[in-house]
């Protein structure tokens, strides 16, 4: 079981994400990246993304992320917008249909549990994602 935390962001044109994976408590990677013309939601997003491109097959995970957004596409979005072929209800197109995509696909390669955690609440792993994040945009 690993415990990942995960955290995004975007101020001023600028866009970045980062991440932590922790294994009892030590930290056994972390990484971030930035981009421009994004989006807040879409650099939540890749950090997801990017933490479980590092994961082999079948990896037990707890991923913690301070994006509601984040957490309700994966755990009650996707499912329903799979079953109506990658449509909202009333047919309505999802916005960051690639990212969501690409979440899907690696999610459901491991057997990971989302859960939400206020940001800048002083969890030690969550705070040193926003530091990433604060460096990689900088």
């Amino acid at each position: 079981m690993v415990e990942i935390f995960t955290d995004g962001s975007y101020k001023q044109g600028r866009g970045s994400w980062a991440f932590v994976i922790v294994k009892d408590g030590i930290v056994m990677q972390e990484a971030s990246g930035r981009t421009k013309k994004t989006s807040s939601h879409r650099m939540e997003f890749q950090a997801a993304i990017e933490a479980m491109k590092c994961l082999l097959p079948g990896t037990e995970a707890r991923l913690f992320t301070d994006s509601k957004i984040l957490v309700n596409t994966i755990n009650v979005w996707i499912p329903e917008w799979r079953l109506n072929d990658w449509l909202k209800k009333n047919d309505r197109p999802i916005p960051n249909l690639d990212l969501v995509k690409t979440l899907d696909e690696l999610h459901r390669q491991h057997a990971i549990s989302w859960k939400w955690v206020r940001a800048h609440s002083g969890n030690t792993f969550n705070e040193r994602c926003d530091q990433l994040c604060l460096l990689a945009r900088s």
